[in-house]
């Protein structure tokens, strides 16, 4: 049970993010824990970088995109200096068709998967 949801907004980070903010970031992700959840009951960050380094959601449930979203901006990005642009727009399944949105953004998620696979590579 639970409602699907998914941010539509692309978020501008500024400064522009370089590799080594994105594989900081990776590491972050792996390791942080939202105080929303229990430490046995984290969920996935859905937030990645776009091909224009913007920062963009898929779609989770339990509200895991507007909780990640908090965690990353005050617990991530603000104390490394970044700030984000733009608005989320947090989007439900009853306001649109949230599985056609969550493939379209699955399908970017895996490029994103790629490109930092390949930055672990070049380092």
């Amino acid at each position: 049970m639970g409602c699907w949801m998914g941010a539509l907004g692309r978020l501008t980070i500024v400064p522009e993010p370089d590799n080594d903010l994105i594989m900081e970031y990776v590491d972050f992700s792996k390791s942080a824990c939202p105080k929303e959840y229990n430490e046995d009951e984290v969920f996935h960050n859905s937030w990645y970088f776009d091909e224009n380094n913007r920062l963009a959601s898929g779609i989770g449930k339990f509200a895991e995109p507007s909780v990640w979203y908090g965690y990353l901006k005050e617990e991530f990005f603000e104390p490394r200096g970044y700030q984000l642009y733009g608005d989320p727009v947090f989007v439900g399944e009853v306001d649109l068709d949230i599985w056609k949105f969550g493939e379209e953004r699955y399908k970017e998620q895996q490029l994103w998967r790629e490109r930092v696979g390949l930055l672990f590579l070049n380092e």
